[in-house]
């Protein structure tokens, strides 16, 4: 029985110098996407409204008056962020799944979507390709400073998270929820 993630097959090594070359154009594709979507246009140095304008160039759908962004890295452009949001600084936009912000909704500081997990089989063995499970944060919710929302969750209307919970399933609308893993206060 195998347990963990496997080495790599042999067939995997072979002329990894070759694909990389045959990949560049795709890479360089997907880095002027990147650099869309880094650190580098989330800077407090540039104005909100161009940040907020390069990162819809970076495929991130943006309502309108959505403040901060600052210092935020949004690794997927299939990142929605709903009118009146607001997004801390440090905020980490994870994976290739899609993550819908309502509108309204907060985002305390460096709290963290994810949307990619790696599945495990049943003798032991993880995965190495990744799957993506969408997240979705419904109107009004508030959700503290890192906080961790995991790959599949939705966030009812209205519900509340405590600051350094990780929510690993859904949250009912208008709960209050903490701890690791979260689960409902009241």
């Amino acid at each position: 029985m195998s347990v963990g993630l496997q080495p790599c097959a042999p067939e995997e090594l072979k002329y990894p110098a070759l694909r990389a070359i045959a990949d560049l154009p795709a890479e360089g594709r997907g880095a002027g996407r990147w650099l869309r979507r880094g650190r580098l246009v989330t800077t407090p140095l540039l104005p909100s409204v161009l940040r907020r304008a390069l990162l819809r160039l970076g495929g991130v759908r943006i309502g309108n008056k959505v403040w901060g962004l600052e210092r935020c890295w949004f690794e997927s452009g299939q990142v929605s962020i709903g009118t009146g949001s607001g997004v801390n600084a440090g905020c980490w936009f994870e994976g290739s799944g899609r993550i819908e912000l309502g509108e309204n909704v907060g985002l305390g500081p460096e709290v963290m979507i994810v949307t990619s997990t790696h599945a495990i089989a049943p003798d032991g063995e993880v995965r190495r390709q990744p799957e993506y499970h969408d997240v979705r944060i419904r109107d009004g919710v508030w959700i503290g400073a890192r906080a961790t929302i995991l790959p599949g969750v939705t966030i009812g209307e209205g519900a509340v998270i405590a600051a350094g919970a990780v929510v690993t399933k859904d949250c009912e609308p208008g709960g209050l929820y903490g701890g690791v893993p979260a689960r409902r206060l009241r």
